[in-house]
């Protein structure tokens, strides 16, 4: 009987842990995910909010970075606490797209979003896309 309970705690401890959701993203683990697939960036850093600046400020975090293919041009990657806010975001890079370029790609939970420079090629543009339609 003892045996049977040894091997019971670690198949317990096993299925919790399948069962617990996955860690909340984070615009740091959405470019990890772009180097884990083999995509070049540079350059990470944050950027300031400009106030006067139309851009929703609906967005809980924000990482920009440059890609070498571009470079020191790249993109950006929003970290949204909602969908309903990253919506906001997109919207208004989707009215720019003649300004911010056409790449522009949101999680299929809707709290990521990512914005690439329009001087990227489409092949490597859609690497990007890749990744984020994988994310959670």
């Amino acid at each position: 009987m003892k045996k049977a309970s040894g091997l019971l705690l670690p198949l317990l401890l096993y299925l919790l842990a399948a069962c617990a959701p996955p860690p909340p993203l984070t615009a740091q683990s959405v470019l990890g995910k772009f180097n884990v697939e083999g995509l070049k960036i540079a350059y990470i850093h944050s950027e300031e909010r400009d106030p006067a600046s139309p851009l929703p400020n609906s967005f809980s975090e924000r990482l920009a970075f440059s890609i070498p293919e571009i470079a020191p041009k790249g993109g950006q990657v929003f970290i949204c606490d909602t969908k309903k806010n990253c919506d906001a975001l997109y919207a208004y890079f989707d009215l720019l797209k003649g300004l911010a370029g056409p790449y522009l790609y949101q999680s299929p939970n809707g709290k990521v979003v990512v914005q690439l420079n329009s001087g990227l090629s489409p092949q490597t543009a859609a690497r990007f896309e890749d990744v984020v339609k994988s994310l959670p």
